[in-house]
């Protein structure tokens, strides 16, 4: 009788421990309420994320509509007894996904608290007596201004912070914005998926779980991860324009990088042998914009999001191919002490000569971008020498790299004359000129020479 007991409590444990399941707090707003969905219980991404990961897991949806991180906006999820009972819950795992409907006018005006209200989150879960994993989402795809709701704050204001506050944090990060892109017909009101969208998200929650990677070898930069030239490559969005940056594979000291605002992988061989020696290799497409005020703005505006939230250095190398000059000089004139050096290749100086009057369309364009009238476009706006004596000023190096057979951007009448002026003014200044080379090829065969200026003016 004795072994039949000891044969039943011995059953037990086992019993018990082997259901000890892992419990799963989904911490969320409508999204993870499963708005947008007929069946809540079975087709929430939660409810998904629990059939997934299967009778091993306990997954507990905590989503509450329109909920928001910031505790000074309209919907603070810390204030909820939702969140009590998510902490009540123990949980072994968090997944907090929010930060959707912080990006709405009256919650984003107290923007300066998201980080250290989403934190404030963050150590309440670290607290528990169930030292749970948390995983900090970047929010979904948001496919319309909706209710407020605003994609473009949410890809450039929240989502850096979700990841600067992640890295700081030592916390992994699961990119559910990036997971959603290029799915409209998934999300019907342009906010919330239907079934087939809350599939993708757990489908995605539950490969962070399940592959999760230390947060310093996951996902750097935001936007599409993919290889150029041996090196990490992520394409993204900012302010509606294509943005990429390639990644070496040790950063070198201070984060330098180089920057081209137009002709991203043109005659590269400058950029491939700078990742080798560490810099970020970044691209801004203001390609058509001429080097207008509206440029610059953009322009100023990206390399703030570059420094502050991915820490790259406050100067850069400013990369100009052709009519990506003329911006080249108009930008680094206006922001000399955010400059090491310029690196111009065939350089667009002059808008008079390209695309000039006689090309109506491409004038028009140039009117257009600068929101000019024909007889408002003056020689002070449309030559770059007068950005010389700024750049002077500031002690701004300029290399360049031109064919003395220039038919679209002839040397005499561009680069050349940049030359002796800035010299006049004192300037550093070192022209390569290829002899017998028209607009193309850019760059050198050997970018040596160009790469070696490069690193000796960068600190």
């Amino acid at each position: 009788m004795k072994k039949v007991l000891l044969f039943i409590f011995l059953a037990f444990i086992c019993h018990t421990v082997t259901f000890a399941q892992i419990k799963v707090a989904c911490i969320g707003n409508s999204i993870t309420a499963g708005s947008g969905v007929k069946n809540r219980d079975k087709d929430s991404y939660p409810s998904v994320l629990g059939q997934m990961l299967g009778k091993d897991y306990l997954v507990r949806n905590y989503g509450i509509s329109g909920r928001i991180i910031i505790n000074k906006g309209d919907n603070p999820y810390l204030k909820e007894k939702t969140y009590q009972d998510a902490l009540k819950f123990l949980p072994d795992i968090v997944i907090i996904k929010l930060g959707t409907n912080d990006s709405k006018p009256q919650n984003w005006k107290y923007k300066n608290d998201f980080k250290s209200d989403l934190e404030a989150m963050i150590c309440d879960f670290q607290s528990l007596s169930s030292h749970p994993k948390i995983y900090l989402c970047t929010p979904a795809k948001a496919y319309g201004i909706q209710w407020g709701i605003n994609d473009s704050i949410i890809t450039e204001g929240i989502i850096p912070i979700i990841r600067q506050t992640a890295q700081e944090k030592s916390l992994p990060v699961i990119d559910i914005h990036t997971a959603t892109d290029n799915m409209p017909d998934l999300f019907p009101d342009k906010i919330h998926p239907n079934p087939e969208g809350a599939i993708i998200i757990a489908e995605t929650v539950y490969e962070g779980i399940k592959n999760e990677k230390p947060y310093h070898i996951m996902q750097a930069f935001p936007g599409i991860k993919s290889k150029w030239e041996g090196y990490d490559r992520y394409d993204f969005k900012f302010k509606n324009r294509n943005a990429i940056v390639v990644v070496p594979k040790k950063a070198a000291p201070g984060k330098p990088w180089i920057w081209r605002p137009a002709f991203f992988a043109a005659f590269p061989s400058v950029d491939i042998m700078l990742l080798a020696k560490g810099f970020h290799v970044v691209y801004y497409d203001l390609t058509h914009l001429y080097g207008s005020p509206h440029a610059i703005k953009l322009g100023t505006e990206f390399c703030d999001y570059m420094k502050d939230f991915y820490q790259l250095s406050s100067k850069v190398t400013v990369e100009g191919f052709s009519r990506g000059g003329f911006f080249a000089f108009n930008w680094a004139a206006q922001n000399s002490d955010r400059v090491t050096c310029l690196y111009v290749d065939a350089p667009l100086c002059d808008l008079f000569l390209w695309p000039g009057r006689d090309n109506k369309k491409l004038w028009n364009d140039v009117l257009k971008e600068w929101n000019l009238k024909d007889d408002q476009m003056t020689e002070d706006k449309g030559r770059s020498i007068y950005r010389l004596e700024t750049l002077a000023k500031a002690n701004i190096p300029i290399i360049s790299v031109c064919g003395d057979s220039d038919e679209a951007v002839p040397f005499e009448h561009h680069m050349d004359l940049l030359r002796k002026h800035y010299l006049k003014l004192g300037g550093t200044v070192r022209v390569i000129t290829k002899i017998g080379c028209g607009h193309h090829p850019h760059s050198l065969t050997d970018p040596t020479p160009v790469v070696d200026f490069i690193l000796k003016y960068t600190k």
